[in-house]
């Protein structure tokens, strides 16, 4: 059958090597663009005089309360996580793209990380609290957490139809990296695996330029880059019912 991959058509059961070369292409080269930006090297730069001041502090004075529970890296963590939460939540309210379903749960997915790494149970909280952020009572955006979860992976289809229009957006650049940052470069530090000292340092500091990606996406960047998509999409469906109509009037 046929397989659309923007405006560029290919048959999936004859060319499934340049199907693949092309993604990886398309990938590789978007992320290039959007890690050479100006703003991703800020944010680099910041992440990098970040982790330099409290490594030296806590591997060459011995402050090691700094990247332990609920020390100053994972507080930095929480406060960037709650900057995150209502800029998601305006994305989605705001946002001209007719499928919310992504900045809602990205909104829904910073809340439960503030509540991850903060351990509320460890504090003087009341038992409400604990019952809520802590206990069975997370079931309350959990359960919505995994239903956009999997309203996202049926509209599965939708995403590598357009694939190029998200990959080109700065926003989903950094969301991609945050990602890999929390669920890959992070953990062999976190299980162990890498036989270095100060290892929940290097954990934690991945982790903390996680949320630093999270925090830049979230503020009016997703928002513009999903109205941009949202046009750009409408255009190609316009473009497209155009040349069907044109079609149809020669036959």
């Amino acid at each position: 059958f046929l397989y659309s991959y923007n405006k560029v058509s290919f048959f999936i059961d004859t060319e499934v090597s340049g199907n693949l070369t092309l993604h990886c292409t398309v990938i590789f080269m978007s992320l290039t663009t959007h890690l050479s930006s100006r703003p991703f090297l800020g944010l680099l730069a910041t992440w990098l005089l970040t982790i330099s001041v409290i490594g030296y502090l806590s591997m060459h004075l011995g402050y090691t309360q700094l990247y332990a529970e609920n020390g100053l890296i994972e507080n930095l963590q929480v406060i960037l996580l709650c900057l995150a939460f209502p800029g998601f939540a305006h994305a989605a309210l705001t946002t001209e793209h007719t499928n919310k379903t992504l900045p809602w749960f990205l909104a829904l997915l910073v809340f439960a990380f503030v509540f991850r790494e903060l351990d509320i149970e460890k504090f003087n909280s009341p038992a409400w609290a604990v019952f809520l952020f802590a206990g069975d009572g997370r079931a309350l955006y959990l359960f919505p957490l995994l239903g956009l979860l999997f309203k996202l992976l049926f509209s599965a289809r939708h995403f590598i139809q357009y694939a190029g229009y998200y990959l080109d957006a700065r926003s989903i650049g950094y969301i991609a990296l945050a990602a890999l940052c929390y669920g890959v470069f992070s953990e062999p530090f976190d299980k162990k695996y890498v036989p270095i000292a100060h290892s929940d340092f290097w954990e934690e500091s991945l982790e903390t330029a996680a949320t630093m990606l999270l925090f830049a996406a979230s503020f009016r960047l997703l928002t513009a880059d999903l109205n941009q998509i949202a046009r750009q999409i409408a255009a190609d469906q316009s473009s497209s019912g155009a040349a069907d109509a044109s079609t149809e009037e020669l036959i």
